[in-house]
């Protein structure tokens, strides 16, 4: 994970970021130039300062650093539709503004939705499969629940032509904390450290994952709220008939990308009971809750297309 801590300073007020260890200067580097490129778009992004020998980041006892201006706003209103509708407006016009944007190849440790091997490997873990096998031998109701989704998730995936759809750089960290806005005007977008090559619908259900969780137990997708969000979304940039096929089953995806994190986590520190308790959440409460509303949430993405 990466550690934040805000600076004040005669300069002004700024937020210093050490990048989690195993991310690597070529993947740090990637997301300085599209935060460069959104700049130059006109999007209120945070551009790292620049020091006076051209660099963007210290290295410092192996690890690295990077001093971003701190921007300045608040949140909207979780599960508010109007505001649903806005953020998918907004990821639209940034998907569109990041289709030129400089990212020839997959940033370096990062993966397509479904390509849970990079990730894992990145964090200097063999495979996926590997890791579940261990933490079934801890857990072996969970690491069957998971094997269950996942197999279910690449034929779904696969069946659907996900594999097939054009790529191109994408935020794939959209969601309540990043979108900041003051006065009824956005006045940041924050944390490109998870941008990556993927279909654009990849990126819109990874929004709507977690902006369109529904209270109190946040478990289950809103439909109400998936709608605002697909409409808003379909209004600037239109969706094919892929891509809203497409839209429920990458919500799985990104909630198994969620239960690998976790997985990771419970690997590297093998006391740690809150992984554990967020894969146990995943199966016992995602993914259930996901199939139960399947029906009602593909009707959703219907209805926000047709606004």
């Amino acid at each position: 994970m990466n550690e934040h801590w805000r600076v004040e300073s005669e300069a002004g007020v700024f937020a210093l970021r050490r990048y989690n260890a195993r991310r690597s200067s070529a993947a740090i580097e990637a997301e300085h130039e599209l935060l460069l490129h959104g700049q130059r778009k006109g999007w209120p992004v945070a551009v790292p300062v620049v020091r006076d020998d051209d660099g963007s980041t210290l290295v410092s006892d192996g690890r690295t650093y990077a001093l971003f201006p701190f921007l300045a706003g608040r949140p909207p209103p979780y599960g508010n539709a109007r505001w649903l509708r806005i953020k998918g407006r907004l990821l639209a016009r940034l998907h569109r503004d990041l289709e030129d944007a400089p990212l020839g190849s997959q940033r370096d440790g990062f993966g397509r939705a479904w390509e849970l091997d990079l990730f894992v490997q990145a964090a200097g873990h063999e495979s996926f499969n590997r890791l579940l096998a261990a933490f079934g031998r801890e857990y072996p109701e969970l690491a069957r629940g998971v094997r269950a989704e996942r197999y279910r998730n690449l034929r779904e995936l696969a069946k659907l032509g996900y594999g097939e759809l054009r790529v191109q750089p994408v935020h794939c960290d959209f969601h309540h904390d990043n979108v900041l806005v003051s006065r009824g005007e956005v006045t940041g977008l924050l944390d490109f450290d998870s941008a990556r090559l993927d279909a654009r619908v990849a990126d819109l259900a990874c929004s709507i994952s977690l902006d369109g969780l529904e209270p109190p137990d946040h478990d289950a997708i809103n439909p109400g709220s998936l709608a605002a969000f697909v409409g808003g979304y379909a209004e600037a940039l239109p969706l094919s008939a892929e891509d809203e096929r497409l839209v429920v089953p990458l919500i799985r995806a990104q909630f198994l990308l969620l239960v690998t994190i976790r997985l990771m986590q419970r690997a590297e520190d093998r006391a740690a009971d809150r992984p554990v308790a967020s894969i146990e959440r995943s199966v016992h409460g995602r993914f259930p809750a996901l199939a139960a509303r399947t029906p009602d949430l593909e009707a959703a993405v219907m209805t926000g297309r047709r606004g």
